[in-house]
């Protein structure tokens, strides 16, 4: 078998903090990405940002966030801070030249989604939220069985994101003032895939959320999404229950179902067609979204071919995730504005 090797010159990226999806995932994606090339990793504890930077063979390790801003090698920063850094630190990124893909959610609201963007408008530089379960080839089969009509017309979606967090306050899921909580953690998935499926977004939500009188978070989501023209959503999100992520779209042709979640890891992924009463179970091929996210971007960044998911606009989903929380705090349904 011959060497993979990449059509492009790889990007040099640069990666913000040592959290934990960055050393799991994300780092290695880029690892094994021909057209990506992880050239330096930065920490507020130096010893951290030296550690995984021979961990995956980095160039240089930073002591600082600055001092990787500052490298003029570095072309592409991945940001894997907690949420409440997001917004400060992709624009800093932005400003210093560099391409950013930006952990989810890419803010703490609408507005702040705004802001970013216009900057990276302003910039020329690319910003992306990294949604990477959309890169599966779970879902872009799925995408395309929805697309081609195969289940008539959309009339309702469910999505799920839920695991059981541990009670532990030093996790900045817990922590209210770094925009922890649910919704924004999982629940951004569940509305995401919902938005995707749909095509078009959501007009008024009603939400109720469980929360934490300990922490301030929520704990537990729940919420109804309307689309319009006889589309419904049902999403739920929460720390406090087992389980995976899931959807099911029932059309009036058909349904189809994400048994074992958007995206599966470990195994082929698992798509369940119902269409005039016969059901087919079909699996698809596993492949590292991760890896075809960064892939995505690298090549995006040299040029090769636009953004797969570029025209997204990134306050689309901060705004259902405003409504949703104006929903769970006045009792009331909240348009999307």
């Amino acid at each position: 078998m011959t060497e993979k090797k990449s059509v492009v010159e790889p990007v040099r990226w640069g990666v913000l903090g040592c959290a934990r999806i960055a050393n799991n995932w994300v780092a290695p994606a880029i690892v094994a990405t021909p057209s990506a090339q992880l050239w330096a990793v930065a920490s507020r504890a130096p010893d951290r940002a030296q550690e995984m930077a021979r961990r995956f063979g980095a160039q240089k390790a930073y002591g600082a966030y600055e001092q990787l801003l500052a490298d003029p090698d570095v072309e592409a920063v991945y940001i894997p801070l907690p949420n409440h850094l997001h917004k400060p630190w992709a624009i800093a990124a932005l400003r210093a030249g560099k391409h950013v893909l930006c952990e989810k959610p890419i803010a703490l609201n609408a507005a702040e989604a705004r802001e970013m963007q216009a900057v990276a408008q302003e910039t020329g530089n690319l910003l992306v939220e990294a949604f990477m379960y959309r890169y599966s080839p779970l879902m872009r089969q799925a995408l395309q069985i929805v697309r081609a009509g195969e289940l008539g017309e959309l009339r309702a979606i469910h999505s799920a994101f839920t695991f059981v967090l541990p009670d532990d306050p030093r996790n900045v899921r817990l922590q209210a003032d770094m925009g922890g909580g649910a919704l924004y953690d999982v629940g951004c998935y569940a509305i995401h895939v919902q938005r995707l499926f749909a095509g078009r977004e959501p007009v008024s939500t009603y939400a109720r959320c469980l929360w934490s009188e300990q922490y301030g978070v929520d704990l537990n989501c729940a919420g109804l999404l309307d689309f319009g023209q006889g589309l419904v959503g049902s999403l739920h999100a929460g720390f406090d229950t087992p389980g995976n992520t899931f959807f099911r779209l029932l059309g009036t042709k058909g349904s189809l179902e994400g048994p074992d979640g958007f995206s599966p890891r470990e195994r082929p992924g698992v798509l369940v067609l119902n269409r005039a009463g016969l059901t087919r179970r079909l699996t698809v091929p596993q492949a590292n979204a991760y890896e075809q996210e960064v892939r995505d971007f690298s090549e995006a960044v040299r040029g090769a071919h636009p953004l797969l998911y570029g025209n997204e606009s990134l306050d689309a989903n901060m705004r259902v995730i405003d409504a949703c929380y104006a929903s769970a705090k006045s009792g009331q349904a909240v348009t999307v504005s």
